[in-house]
């Protein structure tokens, strides 16, 4: 809501939008007043053919776009030293209804590149470690003129330290059966349920290659149909502006009465040759940014001080769904039954931050989240201290978290989490109750 530098980029569009008016000043005073203005347009369609080949088809379809400002009036005044600016704006709007994109594409599978990276991601310390005994089998052979029959052969004769990475891993455990193999098996505590074991040929000196690594390397290009829908997109604002400028720099005052961005029912699919299973889907019915009442001052060379503002985030059913090629990747599968998601389906039901700045000192912010999964709501106060040179800092004061998890594998991951560190974490039937205090980036946080 309060970003330094969103404000300062507005700020710097309008000076240069309305120059003309700004520096007014070298032959008299200007004003200015603009009624109505901006773009309007009503059915475009847009269509791209290749030349080539009947893939890569793109259209693009709108049924009504505006874009311009409903009120602008500038009045300038000046004396010797400096100019007086005073900017009364509604606007910039902006409104998009019913805007339909669709693409054929010939692409390369991107859930198996998906697929490689994770699985490379979780051979990598494995094979590090192999790599490693490796060299140290080497060593032992020309110190001893004989192989190593275990790798505690490694260990006691120090040419392998457990201590250090990636053999203070415990996930992974090594096995020798030399001159033939080397090999990584995962044990117990792997968090990565079916993780299958790595064999390093001694002889050969290569990692025995996985079928499943070998049928995915050999990427296949798909036809991709991809349609992205948007109901609406708006924006809407209203401001005041009040500019002292000199030849060393620009004073501002800006007050926001009303700014809002809006967007209603925004959906993105894309289907792989036709495999509805493999189909992503992102939906987000709807979302809400809106400020209210803001004031702040400053100069564009500084950082601004806020004096009052109400501000509103706001996410309402966005889901998410994962198709089922990825879903059954071994480190998904497992995180998904755990928060108790059997479709690929992620569902958030509500995502909403409220920001009140009372005066430039205070304040008080609410969060909330709501998910099948876990339920979040936080309720408090803060305080803002803000000299026009730093950043602002942000205080937390008497408030309140509380936490409803109401999947079995957070409630597990949280029991985990109490008997790792030896503590008990304050609740109140199943709620988690947290106390929350101090500065933002120190917090301190009673209950845990």
């Amino acid at each position: 809501m309060f970003n330094h530098v969103f404000y300062k980029n507005i700020l710097k569009f309008y000076i240069t939008f309305f120059s003309i008016f700004l520096f007014g000043k070298i032959n008299g005073d200007i004003d200015g007043k603009i009624t109505n203005s901006g773009l309007f347009f009503k059915n475009l369609q847009f269509n791209y053919y290749p030349k080539t080949h009947i893939n890569d088809i793109q259209t693009l379809d709108i049924e009504e776009f505006r874009f311009g400002f409903s009120n602008i009036q500038i009045e300038n005044k000046h004396d010797s030293t400096m100019l007086f600016s005073k900017i009364d704006i509604t606007g910039p709007e902006l409104l998009i209804k019913n805007l339909t994109y669709q693409a054929n594409l010939f692409r390369s599978d991107w859930i198996t590149n998906e697929k490689l990276k994770r699985i490379n991601n979780r051979e990598s310390i494995p094979k590090i470690g192999i790599e490693k005994i490796n060299q140290a089998i080497d060593l032992f052979f020309t110190d001893k003129n004989n192989y190593p029959i275990k790798t505690n052969d490694l260990i006691i004769n120090h040419y392998i330290d457990l201590s250090k990475p990636p053999f203070n891993n415990n996930s992974w455990t090594y096995t020798l059966d030399l001159p033939n193999t080397i090999t990584a098996k995962p044990t117990h505590i792997n968090p990565i349920p079916k993780t299958k074991s790595i064999i390093f040929d001694y002889q050969s000196q290569t990692f025995k290659l996985d079928p499943t690594m070998d049928s995915l390397n050999n990427i296949p290009f798909l036809h991709w149909d991809y349609i992205f829908k948007l109901q609406s997109m708006s924006l809407q604002n209203s401001s005041s502006i009040d500019l002292k400028i000199d030849s060393n720099k620009t004073d501002f005052s800006l007050v926001m009465e009303k700014g809002q961005f809006r967007i209603h029912n925004a959906n993105f699919k894309a289907n792989p040759n036709n495999q509805l299973n493999n189909s992503s889907l992102i939906s987000l019915p709807e979302l809400l940014i809106e400020g209210n009442k803001i004031i702040l001052d400053g100069n564009l060379d500084s950082v601004f001080i806020i004096h009052k503002g109400e501000g509103d985030f706001k996410i309402k059913n966005f889901e998410l769904k994962i198709p089922d090629g990825l879903g059954k990747e071994p480190e998904i599968e497992d995180l998904l039954t755990q928060i108790g998601v059997w479709n690929n389906s992620i569902m958030v039901r509500l995502v909403e931050l409220r920001i009140n700045i009372i005066n430039q000192f205070t304040g008080n912010i609410s969060l909330k989240i709501y998910t099948p999964f876990i339920k979040v709501s936080i309720i408090g106060n803060i305080s803002i201290r803000q000299d026009g040179t730093n950043i602002p800092k942000i205080i937390f004061h008497n408030t309140e978290a509380i936490i409803h998890p109401v999947a079995l594998g957070i409630k597990n991951w949280i029991k985990k989490w109490e008997k790792d560190k030896g503590k008990s974490i304050h609740r109140n039937g199943s709620a988690i109750i947290l106390k929350i205090n101090g500065p933002i980036n120190n917090l301190n946080i009673q209950g845990l």
